[in-house]
């Protein structure tokens, strides 16, 4: 079976299963000092890839973060191609935070942003992290690179670039590749 060629349009796959949770006594670690900020720098941030349990990522636009010129254009949209830059992937999700102390009990709604690895300053920021296209088709080249088709990442799990989304919007009449036993 193959694969639609992955178009810049419609919407990326979306990542992450959880709506929330109590990151400070939880998967960030024991209960802070108390008082702490919601973005308190003892706060610890977990990769992307631990996160997706407790945060959600929403399918979001596959749009690139800069303009590009393409020499071939399919349905009159533009191939998506092997490290492609898409624009950064945010997350509406916040966890609770807590701290205890001598006279003192904090707790914060924290976005869930600050409790997650990114690769500016050690944290993913407010504007979400970076998505690349990780093309895999190994037959077909545009200007040199690989295509991108239905299922391929938008991410190779560094901080730089964590994002565990799938290429979705496809071309409806271009396939590229057969898959294993197609």
């Amino acid at each position: 079976m193959s694969s639609g060629l992955g178009l810049f349009m419609g919407v990326c796959s979306g990542h992450g299963l959880g709506s929330g949770s109590v990151h400070h006594p939880g998967l960030g670690g024991k209960m802070l000092s108390c008082p702490h900020a919601v973005t308190d720098p003892q706060i610890n941030p977990k990769p992307v890839a631990q996160m997706n349990a407790v945060t959600t990522w929403p399918p979001l636009a596959q749009r690139p973060l800069t303009p590009l010129k393409r020499t071939v254009i399919v349905n009159k949209q533009t191939p998506m191609l092997d490290q492609d830059i898409l624009i950064p992937h945010p997350t509406p999700t916040q966890h609770g935070t807590l701290s205890v102390g001598t006279n003192c009990f904090t707790a914060h709604m924290t976005p869930a942003w600050w409790c997650t690895v990114g690769a500016k300053g050690g944290r993913e920021t407010a504007e979400g992290h970076s998505r690349k296209i990780m093309a895999t088709a190994t037959t077909v080249f545009i200007e040199g690179k690989r295509v991108s088709k239905f299922g391929d990442l938008m991410g190779d799990g560094s901080p730089q670039f964590p994002c565990t989304s799938t290429v979705t919007g496809c071309s409806p009449n271009v396939f590229v590749e057969m898959s294993k036993g197609g």
